[in-house]
């Protein structure tokens, strides 16, 4: 049998198989190639031919495992969609008149923030509290609007009136002296 004459005649055809052309693609592979269509050998033959089992193998693989991950995905999702049908949470089903905090365009922790006047409530830190209760009204009003509320020194300074600037110094001075007090206790406990 013309082995030789058989490839030629099938080159053509096998070399716009996508998987055949990513197999080729691979110089190493089709430098083999291609030396077995020049001179054909059986012990080249029978490694290009190994390489592209291996090859096809770990596509199948690649394949086996995306397929899977897929379903995985999508049965993990109906899973969770019917859990969500069967055991609605309560708050997703507000009482007669009550209105969902979503709905009212705002989140309950935002709301729950705007409400606290004083950067001093949300501090585990003893020290760090003390320093703060140090500071000018003003400073720990400004500090309160930024760590808290996550206001712009413009935004600030459009509340109260002032210039940027103005409370960008309020700001690093109210920053400078609880650096100061904490530095001060330090010492303070060092000398103990």
């Amino acid at each position: 049998m013309d082995y030789q004459g058989l490839l030629r005649s099938k080159c053509k055809e096998i070399m716009k198989h996508p998987i055949v052309k990513h197999f080729l693609s691979n110089p190493q592979h089709y430098r083999l190639f291609k030396n077995i269509m020049e001179s054909p050998n059986e012990k080249d033959a029978k490694s290009l031919d190994e390489q592209f089992r291996q090859f096809y193998k770990e596509i199948r693989i690649v394949k086996y495992m995306n397929s899977m991950i897929r379903i995985f995905s999508i049965d993990f999702d109906k899973r969770v969609r019917k859990n969500q049908k069967r055991y609605p949470l309560t708050v997703d089903h507000p009482e007669a008149g009550e209105r969902l905090p979503s709905e009212t365009g705002s989140d309950a922790f935002e709301a729950f923030l705007d409400r606290q006047d004083d950067l001093s409530q949300h501090v585990q830190d003893y020290q760090l509290y003390q320093a703060i209760q140090k500071l000018t009204d003003k400073q720990k009003s400004v500090l309160t609007k930024v760590y808290l509320h996550g206001a712009t020194m413009q935004e600030i300074a459009d509340s109260l009136g002032e210039s940027r600037q103005n409370i960008s110094n309020i700001h690093k001075k109210g920053l400078e002296n609880i650096r100061k007090q904490l530095a001060a206790q330090k010492k303070g406990e060092s000398k103990l």
